[in-house]
């Protein structure tokens, strides 16, 4: 162990000569209580700094006692390699680390504490016991701590490992003290944070206990599934499905929540780069864009995320509490990180929720006639471009799919009710199901029921669905046809949408617009996309210029067109309300089946939600 000198990372702000000096006059206790704000602000952020030691010392079991009736209390146990009593005392000095040996070894970390700044900065702002034993001394080593001064220093006994008892944080900081939020927010806090450590590493054993009471335990398992079951729940984890991806030195695995699967916070979200959480926003940022076409807006996933990168090419050491990192390549990352993130949801997820759709497999099943001989339904068309009518008649013209035109006099012989679609629904062993098409609710919801299980189709989020891949597909095949309108259409969009306009016209040609200026703030539309030439021009165009104001001039062109072409699917779409009989209802789902994903609208709405038979008997007390 030796001790690196560095600077204390004082306020930004500019501070005059007399400032200067008087910080310069300060006794050093006082100035190591100001340092420890770089690492200690809260009972969680001294858990962390504790646990990371830990793990950095190879244990494979730590425990956490947290106390905060009365004076706070935390207390960190391990079972790790401990440290030699000739060292403990330079353990406990300010700026000393067993971790580096030279400056050079600051550019490729690989352990998840190398400041030693952690037990100096907790002991300057509480009262700490530090009880340590390596695997190959007689006895343990007791030393007391004060108000960052060694008090007591000698043998005890105690097991393998590092105890350490920290007591009334902040209690002789004030300043630092009344900036802490209730005692339920700091436990909250905390809990987070254990919960993150026991998912960053599944092998070591990790025991919570508040106020006496266990709150997590999570024994080592051998994979990541498991630990994500023990942390999460079995609900939550088990609708995550794994990613897996390498590129260019890159490496990213973990968990997702499929589309459709949505919660009204981040709580639920860790990322983890070479084992060390981040709270890092360019790689929240990342993230979310991979979910930009499959979360409503406020709504965040599910994720389980470990980045692995090589340490040369990523640096740590850019927040105080390391939760931020700086690549030198950021632009490879992040786009690693999009793409993985996105082709994880459409390979992994299904068109009606979590309801297993696969187009290769898609066929309506025989079912018996009357006279008991086999019907079939026949398969549809291929997909045409058409708009919506308005009522069930104009079914066969719903862009994005066509039903079968001869389909009640060829299947005249199967009753209606025994003709279901089998949308592939099956279990892990691959078994198929059969989904039934029962008929339309509220004129905006498909009723279907299948092995057990009603589901209620959203008929305007799946077609919205449908039309966003089939205009996506054809707009990087550079097919995006327009329809001129009988009569130029001119639409206040104020300064800002011209200005916009000025910036994005020839990409909006490319996806089927013609939109000039139109004065100070109006812009004149000639042409519209062809799917979308039957909708309300006027709402059409305000809300295009909704997406171009939103995004800003900063955005990826790739996201903008997701952003452009979702708004046109959904003012193309089958609108709730609209009529649709059986066969129109059971055309929509087999053409949904077809498209990559359609687990949710472009929007992030679900497509589809499931109610069991149990639940269903449950509702009528049987």
């Amino acid at each position: 162990m030796k001790r690196l000198r560095s600077k204390i990372a004082w306020p930004s702000r500019k501070m005059n000569s007399s400032s200067t000096e008087a910080i310069r006059k300060l006794p050093d206790h006082v100035v190591s209580r100001i340092a420890a704000g770089e690492v200690v602000e809260r009972p969680a952020s001294v858990a962390k700094e504790l646990i990371e030691n830990a793990i950095d010392a190879g244990a494979t079991q730590i425990s956490v006692d947290y106390d905060d009736k009365g004076s706070s209390r935390i207390v960190v146990s391990d079972n790790g390699s401990g440290i030699h009593g000739d060292q403990v005392k330079l353990a406990l000095t300010r700026h000393a680390t067993s971790k580096i040996r030279g400056v050079e070894d600051l550019s490729v970390v690989s352990t998840l504490g190398f400041r030693g700044e952690a037990l100096a900065s907790i002991a300057a702002v509480s009262d700490l016991e530090l009880v340590t034993r390596t695997r190959t001394s007689e006895s343990a080593v007791t030393v007391s701590v004060r108000s960052g001064s060694i008090i007591d220093i000698r043998e005890s006994g105690h097991s393998r490992g590092t105890r350490v008892d920290v007591k009334d944080l902040f209690a002789k900081v004030p300043a630092r003290k009344k900036f802490l939020k209730t005692p339920a927010t700091e436990f909250g806090a905390l809990l987070d944070t254990v919960k993150r450590f026991a998912l960053g590493y599944p092998g070591i054993g990790f025991e919570l206990r508040h106020n006496g009471s266990a709150v997590l335990t999570t024994p080592g398992v051998d994979t990541d599934r498991a630990r994500l079951s023990q942390v999460l729940g079995a609900e939550v984890s088990g609708d995550m499905m794994p990613v897996d991806c390498r590129h260019r030195g890159l490496s990213m695995r973990g968990f997702l929540s499929r589309a459709g699967r949505s919660f009204g916070s981040s709580r639920h979200m860790s990322t983890f780069i070479n084992g060390r959480w981040v709270r890092d926003r360019a790689v929240f940022r990342s993230v979310m864009q991979g979910y930009r076409t499959y979360l409503l807006k406020g709504r965040y996933p599910a994720v389980s995320l470990y980045l692995e990168i090589e340490p040369h090419l990523v640096d740590v050491n850019v927040h105080p509490a390391k939760h931020e990192v700086r690549f030198s390549d950021p632009e490879l990352v992040h786009n690693f990180i999009i793409e993985s993130v996105s082709s994880c949801l459409q390979k992994g997820s299904t068109p009606v929720g979590r309801w297993g759709i696969d187009s290769a497999e898609l066929r309506v099943r025989e079912g018996l006639s009357r006279r008991g001989r086999p019907g079939a339904v026949p398969e549809s068309r291929p997909v045409e471009s058409t708009q919506a009518g308005t009522d069930s008649r104009d079914a066969a013209r719903l862009p994005g799919y066509s039903p079968p035109a001869a389909a009640k006099e060829e299947s005249s012989s199967v009753p209606e009710e025994q003709q279901g679609l089998d949308l592939g629904v099956g279990s892990a062993q691959g078994r198929l199901g059969r989904v039934e098409v029962i008929g339309q609710v509220f004129r905006g919801y498909i009723v279907c029921q299948a092995d057990g299980e009603l589901v209620l189709v959203d008929q305007h989020a799946a077609h919205e669905r449908l039309i966003f891949e089939q205009l996506k597909k054809r707009a990087s095949e550079g097919e995006m046809p327009g329809q001129q309108l009988l009569m130029p259409e001119a639409v206040d969009v104020g300064r800002g949408g011209v200005e916009a306009l000025a910036k994005w016209r020839e990409f909006l040609g490319s996806l089927g617009w013609d939109i000039e200026s139109f004065g100070d703030g109006d812009v004149l539309v000639r042409a519209v996309p062809a799917v979308a030439a039957k909708a309300d021009p006027r709402q059409l165009v305000e809300a295009l210029f909704q997406e171009l104001l939103d995004y800003g001039t900063a955005t990826v062109t790739e996201r903008l067109r997701d952003a452009v072409l979702a708004t046109t699917a959904c003012h193309a779409a089958v609108r709730v309300g609209q009529q649709l009989d059986v066969t129109a209802a059971r055309s929509l789902l087999e053409q949904v089946a077809s498209v990559e994903f359609a687990a949710s609208c472009p929007h992030g709405r679900p497509v589809a939600r499931v109610l069991t038979r149990s639940q269903i008997e449950r509702m009528f007390g049987r």
